[in-house]
């Protein structure tokens, strides 16, 4: 019956989007950190990206980020029963109380660590990206990435796992288990903090339930050679860790088992308001009321639709664990910005969102990518949509709420971002906070890229036939992105919403840097109406799903206003791409990465033999 349960529970949780957009998060971001110079996890060091010591790192700071990942599944093993109503029927089985919590709890624990099993996949797959210097790789190892699964990750996942278990159960509150999440994270860091003393370095590295200070401890005199090749054996400080947490981990599971009430709770009687015998007004007259389809009603309409599919992305789990990532991982990267090899910074406007721009831009493109699926196929999903597609309203009248929602959602996570980043600057006792910088240099621009993607995805997810196939076309879609920039294919006249970097100075704020990345932006977003027409006109309605019905029928739908928009956007598209091209490729010439490359080694030895001339 225990295998049962397990099985059972592995099964539902790995078919809910929570795990499937948590297993392309990880993957993407340990990937993008291998593949892209950019985005940085940790700080490695003068070794190769998939080094043992690299390796154990990125996996290491990326279970820090999975413990919200992980209450979700575990948190739902123990509560949903009771907020679905099934609880008073599983009690009335045969089924034991040992072997419906450990069932759950093994389950749960199972999804979450094969989700962190993309961490050590997306760095092998990472370091066999064809585009990457063979000089910052290393050899495979297979043994190395075993090692980090099963010494760091599964003992972290087990501890937290537990301890989220037992909050979960005695709180029976998503809400209490994600307020639980965000204590410990502010005590495990301020503990890191007052344990930083030379001194105290044994207790902090104990008190690590990540074993990063073990790691630091047994590598810090460690050559960059030794780093790149040896793994740190499973003795001393680093056995005494894993042995103390799982040893906790035990402990915490034996509480939530003690907590654990498996015998239905008597229900409560509620008092009528109204004293017995009271007499029940009468009906109100029925008044037949004529409907309304004026402007005013249509914008009432489209407001409440936009409200309700905003509503459904805020009371999302999956929403509150991508936002949550998001805001901690900047936080490290803010860190970093404000110290350096001993150096204290102030925390100015400019590095703060350069921060920002390197450490959150990534969560606003899954969100937009993920909920373009949910949105688009919500219908469908609730066995709603032969209702809803009956209706006289026309196609826009369902896509358009779902794309503005989606908008508001994303320029809500950025502000959340911009917030996190102001109060970095307070509690740093910067106070020249500089909202219009914030608004310009990071909001605006990072909500039309994020913007740009989800119109994207919703154009896909309208022609696809399935909502997961839509995701995984944009999973390849990024990741070609990425391998045709390596490849030197990266004109952002053909990269979809590419756009020039805008370097950024406290004197000179973007200077006048941001006149091409707005002039590439309007070009896109050209491409982008064209293609928000589209999905409108093909634009799945009633049981049919197919494609091919909806290509047959999309030119007499061009006819009227949705022809005249595409034709406005088509000529916006070519004349703006036109003048672009005019301006990079013929007045200037247009150099690639391996241009530059090659030019800077032409320089180098150019000039080389003058190195001792005076």
């Amino acid at each position: 019956m225990l295998w049962r349960i397990v099985t059972f529970e592995l099964r539902y949780q790995l078919r809910t989007p929570l795990f499937l957009v948590s297993y392309a998060l990880f993957f993407l971001l340990t990937f993008g950190s291998v593949t892209i110079d950019q985005i940085q996890i940790g700080a490695p060091g003068n070794v190769h990206v998939n080094s043992p010591y690299a390796l154990l790192q990125t996996v290491a700071i990326m279970n820090v980020f999975g413990i919200f990942v992980l209450t979700a599944f575990v948190a739902n093993a123990v509560i949903r029963d009771d907020e679905s109503g099934f609880a008073p029927i599983v009690r009335s089985t045969r089924i034991t109380k040992f072997n419906y919590l450990v069932g759950r709890f093994l389950g749960a624990w199972l999804v979450a660590l094969i989700v962190m099993t993309s961490v050590p996949l997306a760095v092998l797959i990472g370091a066999l990206m064809p585009w990457l210097d063979v000089e910052k790789v290393g050899p495979l190892v297979l043994s190395h990435y075993v090692y980090a699964l099963f010494i760091y990750t599964a003992p972290t996942l087990l501890v937290a796992g537990a301890g989220f278990f037992a909050l979960a159960t005695a709180t029976r509150s998503m809400m209490w288990t994600y307020v639980g999440v965000v204590a410990f994270l502010v005590g495990y860091l301020t503990a890191q903090v007052l344990l930083a003393e030379p001194e105290l370095e044994t207790w902090s590295a104990l008190s690590d339930p990540f074993a990063l200070g073990s790691l630091a401890l047994e590598t810090r005199y460690w050559t960059a050679a030794e780093r790149s090749t040896q793994l740190p054996p499973v003795q001393g400080l680093l056995l005494y860790n894993r042995l103390l947490w799982i040893g906790v981990a035990a402990a915490l599971f034996v509480l939530a088992y003690a907590l654990f009430r498996f015998d239905a709770k008597g229900a409560k009687v509620r008092k009528s308001r109204r004293a017995k015998g009271a007499e029940t007004p009468p009906a109100a007259p029925y008044l037949p009321v004529s409907p309304r389809a004026d402007r005013r009603t249509k914008w009432r309409q489209f407001a409440a639709l936009t409200r309700f599919d905003m509503a459904f992305v805020f009371k999302s789990p999956a929403f509150f664990v991508l936002l949550a990532l998001g805001v901690l991982n900047t936080l490290g990267t803010l860190a970093t910005a404000v110290e350096s090899h001993g150096t204290q910074y102030f925390p100015v406007t400019r590095a703060m969102v350069e921060a920002l721009q390197g450490a959150f831009t990534l969560f606003p493109i899954i969100i937009a990518i993920y909920y373009s699926g949910e949105l688009v196929w919500r219908d469908r999903e609730r066995r709603i949509h032969e209702i809803v597609d009956a209706t006289a309203a026309p196609n826009w009248a369902f896509m358009v709420p779902k794309f503005a929602a989606i908008v508001l959602v994303l320029t809500a996570s950025f502000v959340v971002a911009t917030l996190a980043a102001i109060a970095f600057q307070l509690y740093h006792g910067y106070t020249r906070i500089e909202l219009a910088a914030y608004l310009w240099w990071f909001i605006v621009p990072g909500v039309i890229a994020a913007v740009l993607l989800a119109i994207l995805s919703v154009f896909v997810q309208a022609l696809v036939p399935h909502k997961a196939l839509g995701w995984a076309v944009m999973l390849v879609y990024i990741v070609a992105g990425v391998a045709l920039s390596g490849a030197g294919f990266e004109h952002n006249l053909y990269h979809y919403g590419g756009s020039p970097a805008v370097p950024l100075s406290d004197m000179n704020g973007m200077g006048r840097f941001w006149i091409g990345r707005a002039w590439f932006q309007a070009y896109w977003l050209g491409f982008a109406l064209i293609l928000l027409v589209l999905a409108h006109l093909l634009w799945r309605r009633g049981v049919e799903t197919s494609l091919r019905p909806r290509l047959r029928r999309l030119p007499a739908r061009l006819r009227g206003a949705p022809g005249r928009i595409i034709a406005a956007a088509a000529v916006s598209w070519v004349l703006l791409g036109g003048y672009i091209f005019y301006n990079t490729n013929v007045l200037n010439e247009y150099l690639t990465e391996n241009d530059l490359d090659e030019y800077a080694a032409d320089f180098e030895r150019t000039l080389l033999h003058f190195e001792s001339t005076p």
